[in-house]
């Protein structure tokens, strides 16, 4: 019976409790558990009296910490999208230069259990460190409670005071910069057709739609980041009485089959619509006609995330870091007829 009572002790008792009891990370103490020589002897001292004190015994990831890797992990918290695979393309290069491979781990659900599992599939192949795209807000409160013994790098904004370093878009930014050229070319009437409604980047862009807009009825959930999504919301939108003059989609593909709607519906581009995607994906100015989008560096985006785990590797008591990288608008014919 006192055994029993003590195990359930330990299971109280979080790496976080013992990081914050002895005053250092809780990548320290991963390394302490680990047996890791560079680590202060003052220091490792420290974290060993703290975990006898507290009962603390390690969990499977910490047991599974072994050595040094030159694998990184890459941990995508929904099925990828295009975007998703560019941005994988852009680690693998990165982190080939550096000298490193890479492990991909896909969830299919949006509820938190499955980006756990990836996370754990980490740990059991031993990862320097790991980049993640949570995507959703259950995803995110994972990020925040979980403890693995290697750096996390989010490569979705996760707030001011993230629980992880962070090497994301500016959505606000972004989101500023198509509105904004809308309204400058004097439309009025600016219809918000959002991506995937579970999505941490759908949320950010419809609240700052909603912000410089202002108009809940001139918003249609697409319900996917896909041009059959697109098509269907705007012919959606037509069918309950919505007449906008311009249209964001919350990505490329999304603007794509509002294009094809707009033809259906017998609407000019841009004359009579103009339309506005996000993401800036390559094909995007063979469009009929070519898109105006605010694009992102999805390449540097990748880079930028390898770096930041390296970094974390190098210095894992420095504090999560939050690097927002900004869009850059670029205008062409759904928008602003040719000359």
């Amino acid at each position: 019976m006192v055994r029993a009572g003590r195990e359930r002790q330990w299971q109280q008792v979080r790496m976080a409790d013992v990081a914050a009891a002895a005053g250092v990370s809780r990548a320290t103490v991963s390394r302490v558990l680990s047996g890791d020589p560079a680590v202060v002897e003052s220091t490792a001292a420290a974290v060993r009296e703290v975990i006898d004190r507290l009962g603390y015994r390690p969990n499977r990831a910490a047991q599974a910490l072994m050595g040094a890797s030159r694998t990184l992990g890459v941990v995508f918290g929904q099925p990828p999208e295009r975007s998703s695979a560019l941005l994988l393309a852009a680690m693998q290069e990165a982190a080939t230069e550096r000298g490193y491979t890479l492990t991909v781990a896909i969830a299919t659900d949006h509820e938190g259990e499955q980006l756990r599992r990836g996370l754990d599939s980490m740990v059991d192949q031993r990862v320097a460190a790991a980049m993640v795209l949570p995507a959703t807000e259950l995803n995110a409160q994972v990020l925040a409670e979980v403890e693995v013994p290697f750096p996390m790098v989010s490569t979705t904004d996760l707030g001011p005071e993230p629980p992880c370093s962070v090497v994301a878009l500016d959505e606000v930014g972004a989101v500023d910069l198509v509105v904004q050229h809308l309204q400058e070319i004097g439309r009025r009437r600016i219809m918000h057709l959002g991506g995937r409604r579970e999505t941490l980047v759908a949320r950010f862009r419809r609240e700052r739609w909603e912000a410089l807009v202002g108009d809940p009825d001139l918003f249609e959930s697409a319900g996917a980041w896909s041009a059959r999504a697109g098509y269907e919301a705007l012919h959606k939108a037509a069918a309950r009485g919505v007449r906008p003059d311009a249209v964001f989609a919350g990505a490329d593909d999304i603007a794509l089959g509002v294009l094809r709607a707009a033809a259906e519906l017998g609407l000019r581009v841009p004359e009579d619509l103009a339309v506005a995607g996000f993401g800036g994906l390559p094909a995007t100015e063979f469009y009929g006609p070519g898109l105006t989008t605010a694009e992102t560096d999805l390449r540097e985006r990748g880079r930028l995330a390898v770096e930041e785990c390296l970094l974390r590797l190098a210095d894992p008591d420095a504090p999560p870091s939050r690097r927002l990288l900004p869009a850059q608008l670029v205008v062409r014919g759904s928008t602003v007829p040719s000359a």
